[in-house]
């Protein structure tokens, strides 16, 4: 049948040595199985890393750039908005007087959660655009190599870019604490492997 010879095609024994290595890791091709009898096995035993049908999308090490900024973008704003509506929940419990209703504390504490909310995740959406951008434009620029290069020089340039409306001077303050900050995560994944690996691999699956 036609749909054989398209499994064979795919299948880890013709596959190329790059192939073979990204199948190995976290990556594998699509295996194309008979529909009609999948069998007892092929229905409970399900794989736990993605699998996909072309060859070029396996090898692939790193997100797009339309990914990468949806993903670092999304990450920031709800990031920010979960802990920017927490510590502003706060404020507003902490900022009730004696005498004061219930219903006046809860208005009070809903206000500051989501006026905290709201503006720390806009900035961390913000800075989660302009650092997928820059990670992406290094990685162009450096011939497609993937290592803590781009990192750190994406989060130091998006902390520049980031700073440019409020003079040279917090350009280069906040060039550097991105450049720093990245530098220390970039420096505490082997710490991370050696301590909480399930972690370091949802980590590294996400990437």
């Amino acid at each position: 049948m036609a749909h054989d010879t398209l499994g064979a095609d795919l299948r880890p024994d013709l596959m190329s040595p790059d192939a073979e290595a990204a199948v190995e890791t976290r990556r594998r091709l699509y295996q194309l199985k008979d529909p009609l009898n999948p069998g007892a096995r092929a229905l409970y035993d399900l794989p736990t890393s993605p699998e996909f049908l072309f060859q070029e999308d396996a090898l692939r090490t790193h997100r797009s750039v339309g990914e990468n900024l949806t993903f670092y973008t999304g990450i920031g704003f709800c990031s920010g908005t979960l802990a920017g509506g927490a510590l502003g929940a706060c404020r507003g419990v902490g900022a009730a007087e004696r005498g004061e209703t219930a219903k006046l504390r809860v208005n009070r504490a809903l206000n500051e959660c989501g006026s905290v909310g709201r503006k720390a995740g806009n900035r961390l959406a913000l800075l989660g655009f302009l650092f997928a951008g820059t990670e992406s434009a290094v990685r162009s620029l450096r011939d497609g190599k993937d290592d803590w290069v781009n990192t750190v020089s994406g989060a130091a340039a998006a902390g520049a870019v980031y700073g440019l409306p409020s003079g040279l001077r917090a350009v280069a303050v906040h060039g550097l604490a991105g450049g720093v900050l990245a530098g220390a995560c970039v420096a505490g994944k082997p710490l991370l492997r050696k301590f909480a690996p399930d972690f370091a691999a949802r980590l590294e699956y996400l990437r």
